[in-house]
């Protein structure tokens, strides 16, 4: 296999399997709270309150403004980490390496002019920098929350 087949294969059973332990764990939560109901109306006492889960996910101003933030500095430093990837990995490519691209490419049945691209060809390329506008994504989904806090926040004033 490819090495990027064989990164993306265990990325995804990495991330499997931590949605999985993530589940487990909170199906026992609820399996011990249900065991604990139970024995509470067996013995006749007052059953423990339950956790709500609407009033734990409450959205609440300041909510926005911390999810904003996450986001928007998530975006900046993806953007700077594939900025300087993409900077560092463009390195002259050694005159034998060029040199043996070449003879392959006469080998392959390669045009004079094409052979002379080869050699006159001294970067090599990596990442190109445009890539590194993905970050503008999260950027985005921060700054969204940004002006939902803002905007949260004003008609909590105005009311």
């Amino acid at each position: 296999m490819e090495p990027p087949i064989v990164f993306s294969l265990i990325a995804m059973m990495l991330i499997l399997f931590i949605v999985a332990v993530f589940m487990t764990f909170r199906y026992k939560q609820r399996e011990l709270q249900h065991r604990e109901r139970m024995l509470a109306l067996e013995k006749g006492g007052t059953l423990p309150l339950l956790e709500d889960p609407s009033a734990r996910n409450s959205l609440h101003p300041r909510t926005f403004l911390l999810r904003g933030m996450m986001w928007l500095f998530s975006g900046i430093g993806l953007m700077a980490f594939l900025l300087a990837l993409s900077v560092s990995a463009q390195k002259d490519i050694p005159a034998s390496v060029r040199v043996q691209n070449a003879n392959y490419a006469k080998n392959s049945g390669a045009t004079e002019e094409q052979i002379r691209m080869i050699l006159n060809d001294t970067q090599e390329r990596g990442l190109p920098p445009g890539f590194s506008l993905i970050g503008l994504i999260p950027m985005g989904v921060g700054l969204a929350y940004l002006l939902t806090y803002r905007k949260e926040k004003d008609l909590k004033t105005a009311s």
